[in-house]
């Protein structure tokens, strides 16, 4: 059994299907997890969406909510109007999500109402992991009492503090390798594009002792972006 991770697919369900055949990936063998943001951008997210949702129901994938599916909740609950969703490239989602029935809609509003936004595993190389969208929000550090910073208690803060606030923030690639080096716990995260890392890292996974970024830009495949998908248990990387 292999597991593997991706994150920020953006509504590329042909991509997504590509990758699933690149990884020769055999539900009855293998396991995913997807790190949030399935949709917008793209034109099928929501038709990702309910594929998504089928395989966690049938204990295929995992599931991590980001600030896209917050976004198409708080559309859902009517906290967010239609022309604050188009600003953030919802125009195609909002469109999937209208054409559903009632009854529907309600199920995709309950399941992302109960999306974790993190889960811990231990991962080969790297030594016990956390996984989640964003990382970690500034002003929400938690510090334990040999100075480390408690990564699963800082992400709970945080979120209980703002959950918009947590999932649309892209702090910790902004903090010197002196914070880093004080997560207790390696962090695997999405949300943002690579390429926003540095150019040579333009379509590739971003790593580093203390967190890695998954997100190679899927979303933008105009400034050169990809697909990634990584096996966390011999580190494989795969770009569609």
């Amino acid at each position: 059994m292999s597991t593997y991770i991706l994150s920020d697919i953006h509504g590329d369900i042909d991509a997504f299907e590509k990758m699933l055949k690149e990884i020769d990936y055999r539900a009855e063998k293998d396991f995913l997890i997807i790190n949030g943001d399935v949709l917008d951008r793209g034109e099928h997210g929501v038709e990702l969406l309910l594929i998504i949702m089928d395989m966690v129901k049938r204990n295929e994938a995992i599931m991590l909510k980001g600030n896209h599916e917050l976004f198409a909740q708080m559309y859902l609950e009517g906290t967010m109007t239609e022309n604050m969703w188009v600003r953030f490239y919802g125009e195609a989602s909002i469109k999937g999500l209208n054409a559903l029935e009632d009854g529907k809609k309600a199920e995709v509003l309950e399941f992302i109402k109960n999306l974790p936004l993190y889960m811990e595993r231990e991962v080969p190389g790297l030594g016990q992991t956390v996984i989640t969208h964003s990382g970690l929000k500034e002003g929400h550090l938690v510090t334990k009492a040999d100075e480390k910073t408690d990564v699963v208690a800082s992400i709970v803060e945080a979120l209980e503090d703002d959950e918009y606030e947590l999932l649309t923030s892209a702090d910790i690639h902004y903090w010197p390798v002196s914070t880093h080096r004080t997560f207790d716990k390696y962090i695997i995260c999405g949300h943002q594009p690579t390429f926003q890392l540095g150019p040579e890292y333009l379509g590739k996974i971003y790593r580093s002792r203390y967190y890695m970024d998954i997100d190679a830009g899927a979303g933008n495949r105009s400034f050169g972006g990809k697909l990634a998908c990584l096996c966390l248990d011999d580190g494989k990387e795969f770009y569609i």
